[in-house]
């Protein structure tokens, strides 16, 4: 079976023209994300964020700070490995370890999370087989942000916002964390990352002032 990534069409994902949705992968992430949700207060958006549950059962109390705030909670698994994606028993149990993390830092008894996003956006045959009890959140927009350094944090914000002006909004991917498990743990907090609040902060100024709305991703996503 040929192998694809997490890429949808308008019509798939049912997005209203005119609406944009943004979603964060690989955090709890520290300061980053902090400042991050002061932002997205700042502008009254909710967005979705893709927990990996490593980095929850690092900082709870932060993964309770997003969800108070009304942000919608995905899982991204538990420890974002490549090769997990290619096994579905091995893929099955990272998917619930997450789940287990999330609903302990929140208080609430372990369930599935209803949205999940594989790993390095992925579509395999474990990653399909699990697709048929919980929903891939889809992304139409891939913007490659994790390598860049901090003098080039322009060009995520000038490529989404080209991007919702000429599709008529989008669903798109950041990250406020990083995590590369074949690599290194995690780079968590690393200095490179400080530049996505000021990414989105230009996003959401830029687009706002077009006349674009930033819907609330509970409300978007809503599973079959």
């Amino acid at each position: 079976m040929p192998i694809h990534s997490i890429l949808v069409s308008r019509k798939q994902c049912r997005l209203a023209p005119g609406h944009c949705v943004l979603t964060f992968d690989d955090g709890p992430a520290g300061k980053v994300t902090d400042d991050l949700l002061a932002v997205l207060h700042e502008f009254g958006v909710k967005a979705c964020f893709c927990l990996v549950g490593c980095q929850v059962t690092i900082r709870p109390e932060q993964t309770r700070a997003i969800a108070n705030a009304g942000h919608l909670l995905a899982n991204h698994t538990f420890h974002h490995r490549f090769v997990d994606l290619w096994d579905f028993e091995r893929f099955r149990l990272d998917l619930a370890c997450c789940d287990q993390a999330v609903c302990e830092a929140v208080g609430e008894t372990c369930h599935p999370l209803r949205w999940f996003r594989p790993p390095f956006g992925l579509v395999t045959a474990a990653v399909r087989e699990i697709a048929r009890t919980r929903r891939i959140l889809p992304v139409t927009h891939f913007v490659i942000d994790p390598w860049l350094r901090s003098d080039r944090a322009k060009r995520p914000a000038k490529w989404i916002v080209e991007d919702a002006k000429r599709r008529e909004g989008g669903i798109y991917v950041l990250h406020d964390g990083l995590v590369i498990s074949e690599i290194s743990p995690s780079a968590r907090d690393s200095p490179g990352r400080c530049w996505i609040p000021i990414v989105v902060k230009e996003i959401l100024r830029e687009l706002t002032t077009a006349g674009f709305q930033f819907p609330d991703p509970s409300q978007v996503f809503q599973a079959d």
